[in-house]
């Protein structure tokens, strides 16, 4: 092979080619900005590479064999940019401002909020899934077995779970039981296992039931006003906001289906809680309209915990269903 011109000294020879193809190799923006020596390669070279220059040649040359790309102008299926989307309004847009309107009427979590809440409550998961900096040091107590509720009852509150029976009642009363509140902690969350975690979760919908008050020690601590009105108990709404934190989000369909009765649960305490504020409102029907926005606010207060627990279950195990039934519920009650 020959060669016209020669390159600079300290490069090697390159090789003459009046090929247009071959120029926009040499030439082509499209590559970027060259930061190494390409080789000129004639039309019939098809052996290997003898060094860097012509390899990069020959990269080149099949690149620009390859099939072009285009992009559409529009694509319905794509992500619509950051300009797009201060534009244009998106579809769904229309059904989220009516589901939060239907939401907003029947007090219950607008969209909004439930988005907000989802994305901490997952930046929390993935908080706590990082190992601890420190040491945990751990109780050395023994932790009841799955499915013993009354004897986890105990563990958490420091006493049998409420009678069922005048009998049980009566012998209560002459031992004379006091509150031992256990509050949820790294430490103990850590010890618990996913099957430990799920068995305390299914004894939740039968304490809810519970309408004996307890002590809120984490409201004496602050100094807060005197609750008790709460659709679940302070304590309760703790220990199964930090099981949901611990849980595994990787579930089967019979533990799914304990999540699902432990939302179903919350939602039909708020739904009692409701019939008895309408009944107690039903009374004092002076008083209505000048107390109704209130009301409201207190309404929303009491049920704060419930709600919480319904988000985390239907957003982050992918249970919005939950969502339409409890809508159904609260139409009945409101």
């Amino acid at each position: 092979m020959s060669s016209s011109t020669t390159g600079p000294p300290h490069k090697k020879r390159r090789y003459v080619d009046s090929n247009p193809v071959n120029g926009a190799l040499g030439n082509d923006d499209s590559f970027g900005t060259r930061s190494l020596p390409v080789a000129t390669l004639p039309d019939d070279f098809s052996g290997d590479p003898l060094d860097g220059e012509q390899y990069l040649a020959v990269v080149r040359r099949e690149a620009l064999t390859a099939p072009g790309i285009f992009f559409a102008e529009h694509n319905p299926y794509g992500s619509p940019t950051a300009e797009e989307a201060s534009i244009e309004t998106p579809l769904s847009s229309t059904t989220w401002v009516t589901g939060s309107k239907e939401e907003e009427a029947l007090l219950m979590p607008t969209l909004e909020w439930r988005s907000a809440f989802e994305l901490q409550f997952k930046n929390a998961r993935e908080a706590l899934s990082n190992p601890p900096t420190s040491p945990v040091k751990l109780t050395k107590d023994d932790l009841p077995k799955v499915g013993n509720f009354s004897a986890w009852y105990a563990w958490m509150h420091g006493r049998p779970p409420p009678p069922l029976s005048p009998e049980e009642a009566e012998k209560q009363s002459r031992k004379g039981h006091t509150w031992k509140l256990r509050e949820p902690s790294a430490a103990l969350l850590l010890r618990l296992s996913t099957e430990q975690i799920l068995g305390l979760l299914e004894a939740f919908p039968c304490w809810l039931a519970h309408r004996v008050a307890i002590p809120d020690s984490q409201q004496s601590k602050t100094g807060g006003e005197k609750g008790g009105r709460e659709v679940v108990q302070p304590l309760h709404a703790r220990w199964m906001f930090a099981l949901l934190l611990r849980l595994d989000g990787r579930l089967v369909s019979e533990e799914i289906s304990t999540l699902r009765t432990l939302a179903r649960a919350c939602v039909a305490a708020i739904t009692l809680a409701r019939i008895r504020r309408k009944a107690v409102r039903s009374r004092n029907k002076a008083d209505q309209t000048e107390q109704q926005q209130e009301e409201q606010q207190s309404m929303r207060r009491n049920e704060a915990g419930a709600w919480m627990i319904v988000t985390i279950i239907a957003s982050v195990w992918g249970q919005s269903d939950l969502w339409d039934d409890a809508a159904v519920d609260m139409k009945r009650v409101t």
